[in-house]
């Protein structure tokens, strides 16, 4: 990216394997980052089965597919909920978006840093899988969370994104986030279990920042419309992702973070 968009955080959120939780972490942490006075926006980045607006009980008349078409702009496809929460809407059930270029990703992400200059973070919900798509808009990042859970397959395809990563020699920004444990503890090990594989085939080790864990009240709020953080602050869901929100406060206060870590968008 250049120089002058380098103000802004790039966060990548993104998993192997669809139905592992990212798209409801990515809305909760970026209203926890809200709550930690960040100016945030939210990409909704999987451009064929987009929802966020859904978890966020917002309506969002126009998304980027408005964009990609030339009717709208960003700032007009954009929408705010009462916590200050930035969302560019992603598109549902359009099959033409779900294959974009890298071009097109990469221009997105510079149209919205351009669009909105003053953002401290940037969150991109990615769709699943390991398509072009995907990986440019992980590209356009500074630090990348891998979202997995405990089951095979959802590890296997994690790891299948973490090897692309690899060879892109980026895993110094990639972080393993376990969700739906029953504890950090548990989680941790379940972050062990995927690096010991990295070390043995990667010769690599990846990064760990936080579990996600479960709770029931998660998948509840959605269908109720309510929000976590508003609705149910004292609940142990919600105080796992204020903690959550506090180590991505930390890690892009450290040396570890380095803007120069995303590839240039030109």
């Amino acid at each position: 990216m250049s120089e002058s968009l380098n103000t802004t955080s790039v966060i990548g959120i993104a998993s192997g394997k669809g139905g592992v939780g990212k798209t409801t972490i990515a809305v909760n942490l970026a209203l926890a980052l809200c709550k930690e006075n960040r100016t945030v926006a939210l990409l909704d980045a999987d451009l064929g089965l987009a929802n966020s607006q859904i978890i966020l009980g917002i309506n969002a008349p126009f998304n980027v597919s408005h964009v990609f078409n030339g009717e709208k702009t960003v700032d007009e496809v954009s929408v705010s909920n009462d916590d200050g929460l930035l969302l560019i809407p992603g598109a549902s059930g359009n099959e033409s978006l779900a294959n974009i270029t890298a071009i097109q990703a990469k221009s997105l992400v510079e149209q919205i840093l351009h669009t909105y200059p003053n953002l401290d973070i940037l969150i991109i919900d990615s769709a699943a899988g390991l398509s072009s798509s995907n990986m440019s808009f992980l590209d356009a990042c500074h630090a990348r969370l891998v979202i997995l859970q405990d089951e095979p397959a959802s590890i296997a395809d994690a790891y299948g994104l973490i090897k692309l990563e690899s060879r892109k020699n980026r895993l110094d920004t990639l972080f393993v986030i376990p969700n739906k444990v029953a504890s950090q503890d548990i989680g941790n090990g379940l972050f062990n279990k995927m690096n010991r594989v990295c070390m043995q085939f990667l010769e690599e080790p990846v990064n760990y920042l936080y579990s996600v864990v479960q709770d029931d009240l998660l998948s509840q709020i959605i269908r109720r419309r309510e929000s976590l953080l508003n609705d149910h602050p004292s609940s142990r869901a919600a105080a796992n992702f204020r903690a959550f929100a506090k180590s991505i406060v930390k890690l892009l206060g450290s040396s570890k973070f380095s803007a120069n870590s995303a590839e240039k968008v030109n």
